[in-house]
């Protein structure tokens, strides 16, 4: 994606956890985002299949946000690419591949019904931020190593 993306992606992920802040905080309902939606599977009182449902969608929209937001900011390429800058990409997408590995075990091992489910929307967007946080730091720790050699 090109480096533009990036400011789109900042932008999209600030109003996603917002969205998501104010539900979450402040109870946050508007009632325009109560809308009949396709459900393959509900279940809140009774399990419905493949039935039209009424839903408050303002968590799923931030959530959208924010994983949209997340993925641009993460696969975005920087103003001035730098060599090995590929590399550096599968480095860090190498050590989320292990970080989320272990942190799904984890999760297998020591959360239980509703906890579990959080967990698994953590690994949803974790997954994004650790391959994020692990390209930043390699690519902070590339350039003062070219600067020093410079």
């Amino acid at each position: 994606m090109p480096n533009k993306m990036k400011t789109l992606g900042v932008i999209l992920l600030i109003i996603g956890v917002l969205l998501v802040f104010l539900k979450h905080q402040f109870n946050y309902k508007p009632e325009f985002l109560n809308l009949k939606v396709f459900a393959i599977y509900s279940f809140y009182i009774e399990a419905k299949t493949f039935t039209l449902i009424t839903h408050q969608m303002i968590e799923d929209l931030g959530g959208i946000l924010l994983i949209a937001g997340l993925f641009m900011v993460a696969f975005s390429k920087e103003k001035t690419e730098i060599e090995g800058m590929d590399l550096l990409r599968i480095k860090a997408f190498f050590i989320t591949v292990w970080f989320n590995l272990f942190y799904l075990l984890f999760a297998i091992l020591f959360f239980f019904g509703f906890g579990f489910v959080a967990a698994l929307i953590g690994f949803a967007i974790g997954w994004l931020l650790v391959y994020i946080i692990s390209f930043r730091w390699m690519l902070y720790k590339s350039k003062s190593g070219l600067a020093a050699q410079g």
